[in-house]
């Protein structure tokens, strides 16, 4: 029996695509066979991953006790496998990427899963709300807190991921250094297109940190800048009020501009003052991040699948092999999500070479 997670091979790093690797790597430490399902090997290994890979070239060879974890935006991959006999499970890390279908009542068979796995409340409450669904496995994120981790010494810069709001992280920039003047010489410290060590040493050197998260279920960056020490402020991008709070940062809705730079400055300000509010809010963000402790993680990754497997009461054997071919994923790349739509015509057709 294998348990494969199908990935593509993205050319930058994401939080998501850094849980699965892990999950894969956990796997196979306590003894199932796991693998990354990928169409060919990434050009740049951002998470230093152990976990094995499982390279098909666009053609899998199926077997009849596999089962395909696969994240909710390959509803290619479902449709794909649906007239073969193995299992698939969807692992939505994003509700707000659903690939909802003309059927509303077909309840979470309009997805071609056998089953659904989620990994915060917010996606978890969604199930709820929408389909019912009371009992969906939550299998919770996680912070290294030996990578995370803050500098001996912190540099007075803010540290900001511009990947899915660019224009958003410009404008507010703008607002800041205009509103609050007395802070207009600080450095903007961009982190984009690097390895998760990367991100923790540029995180790990900075004061604060502007959170960008959109649509997000749970967002990785503002738990990993706490864990680094920065005092953190901007957009809770609805999924982070599970965890953020007055006390461990300055939070704002989705557009709220001037509470993302006033936040920020206030973030300063503390720091500056030092003493018991710099305590007391060092202190909530060490406890936010040790509620998603890898410990936590692992034992209910590790749970949930020994009952799952046994409820499946799988074949030991593979049985017959089906190939199928396996398209690349048709999910929207970011960009598309923040460019004009005229600009994504053009930038499609240039991939393609026309």
């Amino acid at each position: 029996m294998r348990i494969i997670y199908i990935l593509e091979p993205y050319h930058f790093p994401g939080g998501g695509i850094a849980t699965i690797y892990r999950h894969v790597e956990i796997l196979n430490a306590h003894g199932f066979t796991a693998f990354v399902g990928l169409s060919t090997k990434p050009a740049t290994d951002f998470y230093q991953t152990t976990a094995p890979l499982l390279i098909h070239a666009g053609r899998l060879k199926v077997q009849s006790n596999d089962i395909f974890v696969i994240p909710e935006i390959y509803p290619h991959v479902f449709k794909a496998l649906m007239n073969t006999p193995a299992k698939r499970l969807m692992f939505c890390q994003n509700h707000y990427d659903l690939p909802f279908t003309s059927d509303s009542r077909a309840s979470i068979g309009e997805f071609g899963a056998h089953g659904v796995i989620v990994n915060s409340r917010a996606s978890s409450d969604f199930f709820k709300d929408v389909y019912g669904i009371t009992d969906l496995p939550l299998l919770p994120q996680a912070i290294d807190a030996g990578l995370f981790a803050p500098a001996a010494r912190k540099t007075r810069q803010i540290a900001f991921m511009p990947r899915k709001l660019p224009r958003d992280a410009a404008f507010i920039e703008a607002v800041f250094k205009r509103r609050h003047p007395q802070y207009a010489a600080v450095p903007w410290v961009r982190i984009d297109g690097v390895t998760q060590r990367e991100v923790a040493r540029l995180m790990a050197e900075s004061e604060c940190f502007l959170s960008l998260s959109h649509k997000d279920s749970c967002p990785y960056p503002p738990l990993e800048a706490m864990a680094c020490g920065c005092l953190v402020a901007g957009f809770h991008g609805d999924g982070g009020r599970e965890y953020m709070t007055p006390e461990n940062g300055w939070w704002a809705d989705t557009g709220d501009y001037m509470a993302c730079a006033d936040g920020l400055a206030a973030a300063l300000t503390t720091i500056d003052a030092g003493g018991p509010a710099l305590n007391a809010r060092l202190q909530a963000m060490a406890a936010t991040v040790q509620r998603y402790s890898p410990a936590q993680r692992d034992t209910a990754l590790l749970a949930f699948w020994h009952k799952h497997i046994a409820e499946l009461d799988l074949p030991e054997q593979p049985g017959q092999t089906v190939s199928v071919a396996l398209p690349s994923t048709t999910a929207s790349p970011w960009w598309k999500d923040w460019m004009p739509p005229i600009l994504v015509r053009a930038a499609s057709r240039l991939k393609r070479g026309r």
